[in-house]
């Protein structure tokens, strides 16, 4: 009878394990590190691609990366085989839908896509700047002839100040093209498209780093007082003498007797 209880519990414990390996959720696997970039893929059973994480440190002001970002006209000139890229809506600086088409080698179709985009700021515990970004419909762009509409993307790009001129980024990538792609380039979207988009983020950097002072001057809190920002907050390299402080309430006149 011992036998049977021990065996038993043997049992159980050993399904128990297996049941909590299966369970598990997929985690990160280091693929390599190349020009200061580490790139991690997730992969997952229920999709063909991984999804996949670029980080890396810049030598430049978080807002000036933030403008390169923001500014989807220019894209074309950094991202990857991107052929056009423009705002379909742009309510307020904090919220956006563009659209994006991609010019794939023959004999591949062309991709195109739609994406909400959404800003937000965080003062604490880092000094962050966040843009999600998903694919949506959208009647403006219905589907065109010749070119697939990406089923699938969504992802973000988190940009952590280090100091005035160093920020630390990390941009993540869930995507499907769809349709039919030969074998090397989707071994390229699911391997590489984070060194890609962080590289071209670094040579648009060196292009265009003094066109965007009007966007530096709306955003950094150095320059400007920001409505968003708590009472109290720091910014590692910034003394709190170099912060803009919030406006001072106009004193009311005191009343005649």
């Amino acid at each position: 009878m011992l036998r049977r209880v021990v065996a038993l519990c043997v049992l159980v414990a050993c399904w128990g394990s297996a049941a909590l390996a299966w369970s598990a959720p997929p985690s990160w696997k280091k693929l390599y590190r190349r020009e200061g970039i580490t790139v991690f893929a997730k992969e997952r059973p229920e999709h063909p691609l991984p999804v996949l994480k670029g980080v890396g440190v810049i030598p430049a002001n978080l807002y000036l990366l933030l403008a390169l970002i923001d500014d989807v006209p220019r894209h074309r000139e950094w991202v990857f085989r991107l052929e056009e890229s423009r705002f379909l809506e742009r309510p307020d600086p904090l919220h956006a839908v563009a659209y994006l088409r991609f010019d794939f080698p023959w004999p591949t179709s062309d991709r195109d896509g739609i994406v909400r985009v959404v800003v937000k700021r965080r003062w604490k515990p880092h000094h962050e700047v966040w843009i999600h970004f998903e694919r949506t419909p959208h009647a403006k762009k219905p589907k065109r002839s010749g070119v697939v509409r990406v089923p699938r993307s969504k992802g973000f790009t988190r940009l952590r100040w280090m100091g005035p001129n160093k920020t630390h980024i990390v941009y993540q990538v869930d995507t499907d093209p769809g349709g039919w792609l030969p074998k090397w380039l989707v071994r390229w979207i699911s391997r590489d498209l984070p060194l890609r988009i962080l590289k071209g983020l670094r040579r648009q950097l060196k292009r265009r780093a003094n066109d965007y002072g009007p966007f530096l001057r709306q955003w950094d809190p150095r320059l400007t007082w920001q409505a968003d920002a708590p009472e109290v907050f720091s910014m590692p390299g910034v003394s709190p003498s170099e912060l803009v402080k919030a406006p001072q309430a106009p004193t009311p006149a005191p009343r005649s007797p």
